[in-house]
């Protein structure tokens, strides 16, 4: 009989917020509630959520977070939650530097098994931009934080083989480094809906040929190149319109930016929307992009959710995305930075829509065959049985 085990796990946040690290914790505390164990999750609280709740098996515990550097929180409560906690695992993520630590701490404190995540290569410039010397001051803080959560870390785990090979911070820690990829959740994976029905009931015309961007509004995105990009595709495909699901710091300028280039008629700012909502864009687009340009895209969800929804996904050629992205098959990789190899990529597709079909067909095929739950639980538990012996 398989145990039943206890796992904790540590993250900055949760759903409802939404972003890659929170859908990655989300699908892991499911797939192991899923699969008959018992799941805690610690994180900060979000306002219009409980503070506590079972939510989907997984039993949530929201704490106060009394300041939020560079959106990381501070959660004073979470300490003591931790040194009162019976678990056989505990699991957190890097890159929040003040939620790891703290959890590194009472893992060396309690002698319980810590499992970290390591999200990303994450540069603080990728997020705030500050004074070069305030970078360097801060980048040293965060460097010997995560180092010292990867060294008191029984196993680390990493998305992608690729990661592991590109990363120099993981060098040091090879030996004890997994990788387990990310998964999709099993909701984009429902049968494919019709899409000119969706396109009406969302209140895209059925002759528009729509780009999908998801994600955060920061300069790490790349959303700037994707605008300019959007302006050489408009002059050769004046039906195109462009889709931007997401909040953050770069929504104002993106918008100005947008009517500076002459297309500000033909791009939509949806921002945050509900699941429900993003599987029907998803299902209604004709193609996704994600424009990254740096290491602090370590893999891209959205580009599984996209794929999931038999869509192809132009993409740079950056972080953890060239091992999620086969090029050529379920979609294209371009150099970063540059809107023209970005633009032609796109027009390509738009002007193809048979070549569309065929390699959104080939992704959706590779999600189901790579990146679901189960495979990954699997791998989960196996892990989680080493760490305890």
């Amino acid at each position: 009989m398989k145990r039943k085990l206890c796992i904790t796990q540590v993250v900055h946040n949760f759903p409802p917020v939404v972003g890659g690290i929170e859908t990655y914790a989300y699908n892991l505390a499911k797939g192991l509630v899923d699969a008959g164990h018992h799941v805690k999750v610690y994180t900060s609280r979000t306002p219009g959520a409980p503070n506590q709740e079972l939510w989907q098996g997984i039993h949530v515990h929201r704490y106060r977070a009394v300041a939020r550097p560079f959106s990381y929180p501070f959660m004073p409560g979470l300490f003591t939650a931790l040194l009162r906690d019976d678990c056989d695992i505990i699991h957190a993520h890097i890159n929040s530097p003040m939620t790891v630590d703290l959890t590194a701490m009472v893992s060396r404190l309690l002698n319980v098994p810590l499992a970290i995540t390591y999200h990303a290569d994450a540069l603080l410039s990728d997020f705030v931009p500050k004074p070069a010397s305030f970078h360097k001051w801060l980048g040293q803080i965060y460097w010997l934080s995560r180092h010292f959560a990867a060294g008191v870390a029984s196993r680390l785990i990493v998305t992608s083989p690729l990661y592991l090979e590109t990363s120099n911070f993981l060098q040091r820690y090879r030996e004890k480094t997994s990788v387990i990829p990310a998964v999709v959740d099993p909701f984009f994976l429902e049968p494919l809906g019709e899409s000119s029905a969706i396109r009406k009931q969302l209140g895209f015309s059925s002759d528009s040929q729509l780009i999908l961007f998801v994600g955060r509004l920061v300069p790490y995105k790349g959303l700037r190149t994707l605008l300019r990009a959007f302006r050489r595709v408009h002059k050769q495909n004046p039906s195109a319109q462009l889709v931007l699901i997401g909040s953050g710091p770069e929504s104002s300028h993106l918008r100005r930016l947008s009517k500076q280039l002459g297309v500000a008629n033909s791009t939509r700012f949806l921002g945050k929307v509900s699941r429900e909502v993003l599987r029907d864009v998803y299902s209604a687009c004709d193609l996704f992009v994600l424009p990254s340009r740096s290491r602090s895209e370590a893999f891209g969800i959205v580009l599984l959710e996209a794929m999931a929804r038999g869509k192809p996904v132009v993409a740079t050629h950056v972080g953890g995305i060239p091992y999620v992205v086969n090029h050529g098959k379920t979609g294209f990789l371009v150099p970063p930075h540059d809107p023209v190899p970005l633009a032609k990529r796109i027009s390509r597709l738009l002007n193809n829509p048979a070549l569309c079909s065929k390699i959104g067909k080939a992704g959706r095929e590779r999600v189901m065959r790579k990146f679901t739950r189960e495979p990954t639980t699997r791998q989960l538990e196996k892990l989680y049985i080493k760490m305890m012996k």
